[in-house]
Formats: structure tokens, sequence, C-alpha cells
């Protein structure tokens, strides 16, 4: 919540039968090119690529579980990663994967973008 500076999270459940997850996933961050970056190698975070260059997206300082100080823009969807034969996949985060963010995720809202 920008306007009270305050950070507010939700679960979105996406049906994974969907054809295009891709374009749900962009619907909800509001964003037509997604970036995805690794919090540890079972948690995904999911931003929009050109957050920072868009006006009014809040901005995140964001430590990955390795130590990595990441400063996103815009919302951020926690996924989990899902490795297969030739490839890693996105899946649905778990409850213990949102207990485990709750009590460890090192983030903090910086402020909002400017844009271009």
């Amino acid at each position: 919540d920008t306007d009270a500076f305050k950070m507010k999270a939700e679960v979105t459940k996406i049906d994974s039968t969907l054809v295009d997850i891709y374009d749900e996933l962009s619907s909800l961050i509001e964003s037509d090119s997604l970036e995805f970056v690794d919090y540890n190698n079972e948690i995904v975070m999911i931003i929009d690529e050109h957050g920072k260059f868009k006006k009014d997206k809040p901005i995140f300082r964001v430590v990955t579980e390795d130590g990595i100080t990441l400063d996103l823009a815009g919302k951020i969807l926690f996924a989990r990663n899902v490795e297969n034969e030739y490839s890693t996949d996105i899946g649905g985060i778990e409850a213990d994967d949102i207990f485990y963010l709750r009590n460890n995720l090192d983030i903090k809202l910086l402020g909002i973008s400017k844009g271009e």
C-alpha cells in the first residue's frame, strides 16, 4: 500500500490448467515483460522486468537467502522452482514456504519509482 507506505501480501491461486500462465502472471503484476529472480534454490520471485522505469511503482529492497541485495520495483510474486528434465518451470508455493517467507524474508519498502 503505497499510500500508507506499508507492505501488504496476499495469496493468489492460479489455475494450472490455463493454456498460457505467462499471460495470467503478467496480468497479476501489470507487466508485459516478466523476469524470474531466484530467492533461493526452491523459491523464485517473478517481477516486472521494466518496473524501475515505470512511474509510481513501489521499490523494494530484498536480501536473498544467499545474501545478495536486490532493489526490485513493482509487485513481486513468489512461486516454486520446479525442476524438470530440460529446464526449470514454476509451481505453486506451499503453506510451509509462506510460513518460511513470513519469518525469514528480508524485505523493505524503499520508495516509489519516478519512471522515465
